[in-house]
């Protein structure tokens, strides 16, 4: 009998658990689908660091099952509110209270598993879409492959009897401490705010602003001093906890607020719906403004993943252009001392090398110069400058030098402008961490005199990465007009080589074993880093990074805003039902359905905006201070801006599928 009855109220509040099972499904689905991505053979292969997606996402997931359980635990209390009277009348005949424990915790795990079910399907679509897009940013054919890891179906479950197992045993005490009045009355109880004094209110609105200021001020110092010292990590910690004591303060605050104002405002209060409107807002807030606070912390996050996601997207696959532009580099000076042996590795070796995988289209050598051995700073004006400017250590000790020719074949063969120099003048082409500090020197203040040429500033540039960075420390180099090098002493030697395929990783890899490794005394060596540097190799690893951390914040970013719609929807849906006497009040006074579908438009519309806004507007000073922390590696100073359009548009058009759901829902129970 009682599984009969479970079954006939399946079916009889299946319409009131649609929007639930569609996001359950759905989130589901993204956690069986990043699975089967953690444990895919294909994505794993595609470069050695693809090894550790898998522990990213394990780790993320842990984030997600917190999410969704609160998620489900938020539905099932929303749906013993709806069915409250219903259960208190069975109480009321006489059913005993374990049975009708035992009915609701049988008919969430018959939807809950259903919903299960349906997530295989759609977690499978997902995951072969998503891992087509990461053979797409790996540059590797991609054939459709079904094959379905059993450890992501036996995880994927485990999560889903965790999260199940938590929420039902927390409804089960719930309604094992409820008597027939609570089960009659339940439904009206409300959340209940923090303050009730209205000038009380207005007060605290003005202060959370302010606690949202600091906090905003706080993380952007963190992103422009991190590393600097402990205090910047506890400032970004107060930053973090005063953001979201500001969100949760505002959401509280601000129903009142905008109340107060409208009342003041004769005008706007009597215009069109706006009371009406108003009062029916203000009344929400107040009753879930706890609710309203989570979902605008969710949509903070959600927007704050999604900035990191693009923001490390481009400074991943930027990197690459600043470290490694050209497809092969070959340091034919660089050499390591083991027990006072001097090895050098030799050019012809790697030319034949290169030759025997690709081919080779251009090959091109340039030169790097130094003032002396002495490294003085008095025969290194600009070095000394910098030391006076910068307070970091291991600088390297000599002005470095190329001449304008030789930076111009460069440019030339990255499809960039060439460089113009007067014979008086010398460009300074610098690291982007040292931009500012070489724009300092200022174009007046340094003379170059170099074999009794005089030279003055042209310009400053930080640009991409030019072969020659990071040796010992040495973050610029000076282009001179070619006559100047002359009788300069040879700093390095670099050869380019400019292939007509794609290089790789596993080239790499193979001319790192089958060169790089040589025998002194019995002993093996091997040292390649600094002596060759393959495009192919940093495209893999930076792909694999950019994957790494952007997927896993995708994912967060995606869960938050199913869990985010759903609340939302499923709270408003309830008042289609709760206040469809206030409508059908107003059809009587004689307003007419157009007019009616107008205010439900605007009541879905502000139910969905309001927990927006504030979160918006952090959002876009977070994607500002991480621009500041991701400057010397993202592609534009600007990236900021594009960054938080995207996330913004893909936010929308998601939230904006579950604002029409909810609207039409909502309509369809106006009308009945």
């Amino acid at each position: 009998m009682l599984n009969k009855l479970v079954f006939r109220n399946v079916k009889r509040c299946f319409r009131d658990y649609l929007v639930y099972i569609v996001t359950v499904t759905m989130c589901f689905s993204l956690v069986f689908a990043f699975n089967l991505l953690a444990f895919s053979n294909d994505l794993r292969e595609l470069s050695r660091e693809m090894g550790n997606f898998k522990y990213a996402i394990m780790f993320v997931s842990i984030i997600v099952i917190f999410v969704i359980g609160w998620l489900i635990n938020y539905t099932m209390n929303f749906m013993l509110e709806r069915r409250s009277k219903e259960f208190g009348i069975y109480m009321l005949l006489g059913i005993e209270k374990r049975d009708i424990n035992k009915m609701f915790v049988r008919e969430n795990i018959i939807l809950g598993f259903i919903s299960f079910v349906i997530s295989f399907f759609g977690g499978i679509l997902i995951s072969v879409l998503l891992t087509g897009i990461i053979m797409r940013i790996f540059d590797m054919p991609y054939k459709v492959n079904l094959s379905i890891s059993y450890k992501s179906v036996i995880l994927s479950f485990v999560y889903f009897v965790v999260i199940y197992v938590y929420v039902l045993f927390g409804r089960n005490r719930q309604i094992k401490g409820m008597k027939i009045y609570d089960m009659l009355y339940y439904e009206k109880i409300n959340e209940r705010g923090i303050w009730n004094n209205k000038s009380i209110n207005v007060f605290s609105f003005i202060c959370f602003i302010i606690m949202g200021i600091v906090g905003v001020i706080g993380i952007d110092y963190f992103c422009v001093n991190i590393g600097s010292s402990y205090i910047s990590v506890i400032i970004l910690f107060v930053g973090i906890i005063l953001i979201i004591f500001s969100i949760y303060g505002i959401t509280f605050s601000l129903g009142d607020f905008i109340l107060s104002y409208v009342l003041r405002c004769k005008g706007l209060k009597y215009r069109g719906d706006n009371l009406f409107i108003t009062r029916n807002f203000v009344s929400k807030v107040r009753t879930m403004g706890s609710t309203f606070g989570t979902l605008s912390l969710l949509i903070f996050m959600t927007l704050s993943c999604m900035i990191l996601a693009f923001m490390m997207r481009d400074g991943f696959l930027n990197n690459v252009n600043q470290y490694a532009p050209y497809d092969i580099i070959v340091d034919t000076l660089y050499s390591e001392t083991f027990d006072g042996y001097d090895f050098r590795y030799k050019l012809d070796d790697y030319r034949e090398y290169i030759d025997s995988y690709y081919t080779i289209e251009e090959e091109f050598s340039y030169d790097l110069y130094v003032l002396g051995d002495s490294g003085s700073d008095e025969e290194n004006p600009i070095q000394m400058e910098i030391k006076e400017l910068s307070e970091s250590n291991g600088i390297f000790q000599n002005d470095v030098f190329i001449s304008l020719s030789d930076y111009n074949k460069l440019q030339e063969m990255l499809g960039r402008d060439k460089l113009v120099l007067d014979d008086d003048e010398y460009f300074i082409h610098g690291a982007l961490n040292l931009k500012e500090e070489l724009e300092d020197i200022g174009k007046e203040k340094y003379e170059l005199n170099i074999n009794g040429v005089l030279l003055g500033l042209r310009d400053v540039w930080n640009t991409n990465y030019l072969e020659g960075w990071g040796k010992n420390g040495m973050l610029y180099i000076i282009i001179v007009p070619d006559d100047v090098v002359d009788g300069l002493m040879i700093w390095n030697r670099f050869v380019v080589f400019d292939t007509l395929e794609e290089t790789s990783e596993e080239f790499y890899n193979m001319i790192s074993k089958d060169l790089s490794r040589y025998e002194y005394n019995g002993k093996y060596h091997t040292e390649v880093i600094n002596a060759i540097r393959v495009r192919g190799y940093y495209l893999a690893q930076n792909r694999s990074f950019m994957t790494i951390f952007s997927f896993s914040f995708l994912y967060l970013s995606l869960i938050f805003i199913a869990v985010v719609g759903t609340v939302i929807s499923i709270r408003t849906l309830s008042d289609g039902v709760k206040y469809r006497y206030r409508y059908s009040l107003l059809r009587k006074l004689g307003v007419n359905n157009d007019r009616i579908y107008r205010i439900v438009r605007k009541q879905v519309f502000i139910n969905f905006l309001f927990p927006v806004v504030y979160p918006l507007i952090i959002s876009i000073f977070f994607s500002i201070s991480i621009n500041k922390l991701l400057g010397d590696v993202i592609s534009s100073e600007y990236m900021y801006i594009y960054v938080w359009i995207y996330s913004l548009l893909i936010f929308g058009i998601i939230y904006f599928v579950y604002y029409l759901v909810t609207y039409f829902g909502i309509k369809r129970d106006v009308e009945e």
